[in-house]
């Protein structure tokens, strides 16, 4: 791919994994305001956040997750790399910014390795401010929102 095609292609992955991110992320608001009426916040707030903790990372981990397969099945297809092992691993490592080094994919599909980066920076981050919301929704004594 030429450079031009790279970045067009990255920032189509790069928006396509935002999408993924913030539609798990919303899609789990109800699920938790629900949850939220069944569990009573008197009695044991503590037991309440760890619950609600708990299910944060799960979506949390899920929406990383599929992203994390989808750069996988990309690379596999875009870079000269040996089997799905390799490029999941190439995937995870350049997604999380970790950048070993140890693989280092040609000029026609390089370009397209940063953007996958950038989306572990941009999804991270939106991962942080969704678990500080909801814990501060669900023990706000810990949080000062009273």
């Amino acid at each position: 791919m030429s450079n031009l095609q790279q970045i067009l292609f990255g920032s189509g992955l790069l928006a396509l994994s935002a999408v993924i991110h913030v539609v798990a992320v919303a899609l789990s608001l109800p699920l938790f305001k629900w949850l939220a009426g069944l569990i009573p916040d008197d009695r044991h707030p503590l037991r309440r956040g760890i619950v609600f903790l708990l299910l944060t990372l799960g979506v949390i981990l899920a929406a990383h997750t599929v992203q994390i397969w989808t750069w996988a099945a990309v690379f596999l297809l875009i870079a000269d790399l040996s089997d799905f092992g390799t490029s999941f691993y190439f995937a995870t490592v350049t997604y999380t910014t970790l950048g070993y080094g140890d693989i280092v994919l040609g000029e026609g599909s390089r370009i397209v390795a940063t953007f996958c980066a950038i989306t572990g920076l941009l999804t991270f981050g939106i991962s942080t401010a969704f678990l500080i919301g909801v814990l501060s929704k669900v023990l706000p004594e810990k949080f000062g929102d009273h």
